[in-house]
């Protein structure tokens, strides 16, 4: 697989987070995750939220079972009007599949080869930290697809889709889906740089208003 990753936070420091989690038995982690706010607060929980993932990603192959354990523990420590949206996926590429689960963050663009259709991944979750359990662990779903030569896996914050320019017009997510469609035969880096100039052009001279961040996956 070809992986990068950026994060670009609206002020100096900022809420979104992704990380790669190796797993002994050479499966690979891959998470993006959003704290609601922006600045100094959001970027402690989101310290918090990193730390709690990683002492129990790296022995657990269920992304569900991860993020419910990541519930349980942001909902004793997090204020009640914040919470954090995460997608956690594991790579196996003995297997060649991946499994994911989405806790109320943006869906995943799939697509299946350069200039082939892309499509929106949104298996079912609810948000970190805003429910004792209960309702999270009744709602999340887990999720897997089989890898494939030619595959391209967008992870992305909403920082992107609703990115406005000076009309108060949004990126939104047609505009990003056929940005990774035009770009899709790139590099990974290379996709996440030609993208971010879309939306920077999109914008114009509006300032950034929440952190952008993604993470591209490509299959050899």
């Amino acid at each position: 697989c070809d992986i990068a990753g950026t994060c670009i936070p609206a002020l100096e420091v900022g809420g979104d987070y992704y990380d790669y989690v190796i797993h002994d038995d050479g499966r690979l982690g891959i998470t993006i995750g959003d704290v609601s706010g922006k600045g100094v607060p959001a970027a402690i929980y989101m310290t918090l939220t990193k730390g709690i993932l990683q002492s129990h990603a790296e022995d657990n192959v269920s992304p569900r079972n991860v993020l419910v354990k990541v519930n349980s523990l942001m909902y004793r420590s997090i204020e009640r009007n914040s919470f954090v949206s995460m997608f956690y996926a594991i790579l196996d590429m003995k297997r060649r599949t991946m499994r994911f689960a989405r806790a109320g963050q943006c869906p995943m663009i799939l697509m299946h080869r350069a200039g082939g259709e892309s499509a929106m991944i949104s298996p079912r979750g609810m948000a970190l930290g805003l429910e004792m359990g209960k309702m999270f662990e009744s709602v999340l779903a887990e999720e897997e697809i089989p890898l494939e030569s030619g595959q391209t896996m967008v992870f992305y914050t909403d920082g992107f889709t609703e990115a406005m320019n000076a009309g108060g017009e949004e990126f939104g997510e047609e505009r990003l889906m056929a940005a990774v469609e035009r770009h899709s035969g790139k590099t990974a880096v290379r996709i996440i740089q030609d993208v971010c100039a879309e939306v920077t052009a999109f914008t114009g001279d509006t300032p950034q208003h929440d952190d952008m961040t993604m993470v591209v996956v490509k299959v050899a």
